[in-house]
């Protein structure tokens, strides 16, 4: 038993069919029914019921498939550590409203200080970067507050305020707080729609909600076409964006968010992405 029968295996599972397996295998359906055949002789158990149109697992073979996942995951995690721990590359998962972290003095200076490193960069919400995190896909994490800690170890940022940001007909009267912003179509990314809801239910405060997206940029775009202003993250000024827009620093503490860098627990942090961590410090 090898770590290409169980790929075979595992992949027999999930199209269904030993045909569907082979095709996408690109390989003839005989030999893999022979893989299959011989993989049941070495364990001494029916891992498969063939069925007319689809198969069916027996119970030996719902473990046997389930430990496979286990073994593929962990071969896949120890080619991806050794390779970095080779080639210095340093995988990191951030949002959108982050991105404009890497502009920062001190990263820059990282960055020529270290020429040999390559920087593998995901995007994407704070829950899917937890998954990459999980999953083994990243070393670190860079997203915004609120989120389940139970997993990751944490080191935060100072919190920021929420900005409004739109044409500057919208902002004709001193605008301070959200309340401010109650009779105006307001654009909110769908992460910080919650902690708004629940900030202005709390104030009896009721808003206009306009457009709802998962993307920083997305509601500076919006907001730029006049539709309505954007609630966002004051870092996300550092992200493009058309300068005749206007903004104000909203003053309700309540709407602050953070930023945390996240990695997982009990587990080593390599020497070089400690060193870029402890850049933000």
């Amino acid at each position: 038993m090898d770590i290409r029968q169980m790929k075979y295996f595992k992949t027999i599972v999930e199209e269904g069919t030993i045909s569907k397996a082979a095709k996408k295998l690109h390989m003839a359906q005989p030999p893999l029914s022979m893989q299959l055949k011989q993989l049941e002789e070495e364990l001494s158990v029916i891992l498969l019921k063939r069925g007319n149109k689809q198969i069916e697992l027996t119970e030996a073979g719902n473990r046997f498939y389930k430990r496979c996942l286990q073994i593929l995951d962990l071969t896949e995690i120890t080619k991806n550590e050794l390779k970095q721990s080779y080639q210095d590359v340093l995988r990191i998962g951030i949002t959108s409203s982050n991105s404009g972290l890497i502009q920062q003095e001190s990263i820059q200076e990282f960055i020529k200080k270290n020429k040999h490193v390559q920087y593998a960069i995901h995007e994407g919400s704070t829950y899917e970067i937890l998954d990459l995190l999980l999953s083994h896909n990243i070393d670190l994490g860079i997203v915004r507050t609120p989120f389940d800690t139970s997993q990751v170890n944490t080191f935060y940022l100072e919190k920021e305020p929420m900005i409004a940001i739109g044409k500057k007909d919208y902002f004709i009267n001193t605008k301070r707080k959200i309340k401010d912003f109650k009779d105006t179509p307001l654009i909110i990314h769908q992460r910080y729609l919650p902690l708004i809801n629940d900030y202005c239910l709390n104030k009896l405060i009721q808003i206009q909600l306009k457009v709802t997206c998962d993307d920083s940029r997305t509601s500076l775009i919006w907001a730029n076409s006049g539709i309505g202003v954007a609630i966002c993250p004051m870092s996300s000024l550092a992200l493009p964006y058309d300068h005749s827009l206007v903004y104000t620093i909203l003053e309700d503490k309540n709407l602050y968010t953070g930023i945390a860098f996240i990695t997982r627990k009990n587990e080593e942090v390599s020497t070089l992405l400690n060193e870029f961590i402890e850049r933000f410090k």
